[in-house]
């Protein structure tokens, strides 16, 4: 590439030729390589190429680190999305849990790639049986050679029984009535063969699609959890209910006094926070409904912040908020209640516009509070700084690349135009 090059400093041939090369960055791999950022690409010997090599590598170092670069540009890549993952999902098989979970587009031997993964969980499906693996490259299905190809292995390669399936041994397809999706989206998938029926091993893959995985079970393992403590508590809700009153009225009768108010006593018997969530969509006016409903069943007046997940990032918008609250990120949004005396209820509502029937069918529920809520999820507050956190880099790398970008357009240097066809980290066209 060097060789080839007409530009007249490394300075303009590393951002003309490297994707997301930023003019900091430029001048920090030639610094690391000791070379001029006057210096010609033609004139470049061996030695440099490998230093320069290396500092791309990271083997050189700069204040004991890597230069950092910028993440490859998405929109060389074809991501599914999560909001159609769901849909598919959804409209394919009939349940009310799916899942998602989309990783940072990343590297590979010089190409771009990211991983998608989706869970669909519940009724519709045989529970005796392995889970359905649906398996995309570039958006087109896969449909031979399941057990050679790499998305099957990092699928196997999971220890799903932590997470509510069956395993014989802790390896293979797990069993159970779910269907997993995994895609791999890249602008140079490694195939086995000329078919194209199975992608090829890639450690780098492999364990990124792993990732994937292991964080898209937590989220299964916390439904299974949650589901399995509401139907336990509304046992309990149910038997206390029914027990309580006949055993008062029977007393009652006996000793010829009327029956006593028991709304205080079975409060105290429950002795739980519990808030339930529904999601449902409205024929009428095509939109989805979301109720949240907070029960105090504890003898002591109770102070929290909801929070609720909501499809910000798919282009939703909410409506009929009246009880306010504010956006903690993107997609969470979160109200602080008033004191919540023993026996009492606090109900929220709201509407989500621009979405389709299946596209959100469940609402992750979070709190802050010292008592814990049956129903919600504590809030995880490294979680939602990290999530700050990226919004900012997101928008700190945009800007950083406006600007280089425009001090790049005043440099004293010849234009050179852009090379034609499909752009990959390197530069180089199809």
């Amino acid at each position: 590439m060097c060789t080839e090059s007409t530009d007249s400093r490394m300075t303009v041939f590393l951002r003309n030729n490297f994707s997301g090369m930023s003019t900091r960055a430029a001048k920090e791999l030639l610094d690391v390589a000791e070379i001029s950022e006057k210096a010609k690409p033609k004139s470049l010997k061996p030695e440099q190429y490998r230093a320069l090599l290396e500092a791309f590598q990271g083997e050189r170092t700069l204040d004991n680190k890597p230069v950092k670069l910028l993440n490859p540009p998405t929109n060389c890549l074809s991501p599914i999305e999560e909001l159609l993952i769901k849909k598919g999902l959804s409209k394919t098989i009939d349940s009310r849990f799916v899942t998602t979970m989309t990783r940072s587009p990343t590297v590979t031997q010089g190409n771009p790639y990211q991983v998608e993964v989706g869970l669909i969980f519940g009724e519709g499906m045989l529970a005796d049986r392995p889970v359905e693996v649906l398996r995309f490259a570039n958006r087109v299905p896969l449909m031979y050679q399941q057990g050679g190809c790499l998305l099957t292995k990092a699928i196997e390669s999971v220890d799903w029984r932590q997470y509510g399936l069956d395993q014989a041994g802790g390896r293979g397809v797990p069993k159970g009535p779910a269907a997993i999706l995994v895609h791999l989206a890249s602008t140079n998938v490694q195939f086995t063969s000329e078919a194209k029926e199975a992608l090829a091993d890639n450690s780098e893959v492999l364990e990124e699609t792993r990732k994937a995985l292991l964080e898209m079970g937590r989220g299964l393992r916390k439904h299974l959890e949650k589901k399995k403590k509401m139907a336990k508590t509304q046992e309990k809700f149910e038997l206390v209910n029914d027990i309580i009153p006949a055993i008062a009225a029977k007393s009652a009768q006996i000793l010829g006094r009327p029956v006593p108010e028991l709304a205080g006593s079975i409060t105290k018997i429950m002795s739980a926070v519990i808030a339930e969530e529904e999601t449902v969509w409205n024929k009428e006016t095509k939109k989805t409904d979301v109720s949240i409903t907070l029960f105090n069943y504890t003898s002591r007046a109770r102070s929290y912040t909801l929070l609720a997940s909501w499809p910000e990032r798919d282009g939703a918008t909410m409506e009929n908020n009246n009880t306010g609250g504010r956006k903690e990120a993107t997609g969470v949004w979160a109200w602080k209640l008033d004191t919540l005396e023993p026996g009492q209820t606090y109900v929220i509502k709201y509407t989500l516009s621009g979405l389709e029937k299946g596209d959100w069918t469940d609402t992750d529920v979070f709190f802050r509070g010292s008592q814990d809520v049956i129903g919600a999820t504590k809030m995880d507050e490294k979680l939602l700084e990290e999530i700050r956190r990226q919004e900012a880099v997101g928008t700190t790398d945009e800007e950083e690349v406006s600007d280089e970008s425009d001090d790049a357009e005043s440099l004293a240097e010849p234009e050179v135009p852009p090379p034609t066809g499909q752009q990959t980290l390197f530069g180089g066209g199809e």
